[in-house]
């Protein structure tokens, strides 16, 4: 019998492949990035409000479209949010804001964005600071910032 305890093993190298990098598959629509305060109040102004139904609109379908597979929930449309509001005496409304706020909070801390927004961010300014004015604004200007950020990474990243 050989006695192979002292025998001494030289490692070979293992020859790895290189790993390839996925490249990451554009979003089939680039969403919107540079909304603003400024342009948003113009616009609503000069539409009579239609504007911000119509943005409203849009951002409550972008966020399905970011969100959606992450989460696995669904923003009822903001048309139904009105239609519902009437019949509800506004307290769908609320509801409907105070879901979408969360929402966008928690995609934006998803993504990591750093912006710090949430439900809270709609009670807080848009309904209990409505008594100083510019309450609802900065709740707007906030809620365009979150969503800017996260369709900018939702562009990059997918």
């Amino acid at each position: 019998m050989e006695d192979n305890n002292n025998a001494t093993f030289v490692q070979q190298p293992i020859m790895q492949q290189p790993v390839q990098q996925q490249p990451v598959q554009q979003p089939i629509v680039q969403l919107k990035t540079n909304r603003s305060l400024g342009i948003v109040i113009l616009l609503s102004i000069i539409t009579f409000g239609i504007y911000l139904i119509v943005l409203f609109c849009k951002l409550s379908t972008e966020i399905n479209v970011v969100a959606s597979r992450a989460d696995g929930k669904h923003t009822p449309h903001y048309i139904v949010s009105i239609l519902l509001s009437f019949i509800t005496f506004g307290i769908y409304g609320l509801v409907w804001s105070h879901k979408y706020s969360e929402r966008v909070g928690l995609e934006a801390a998803r993504r990591n964005t750093g912006i710090q927004f949430g439900a809270a961010d709609f009670w807080i300014w848009s309904i209990l600071l409505t008594i100083i004015f510019v309450g609802p604004f900065i709740y707007l200007y906030k809620l365009l910032q979150a969503t800017n950020a996260i369709n900018t990474s939702y562009n990059m990243y997918g």
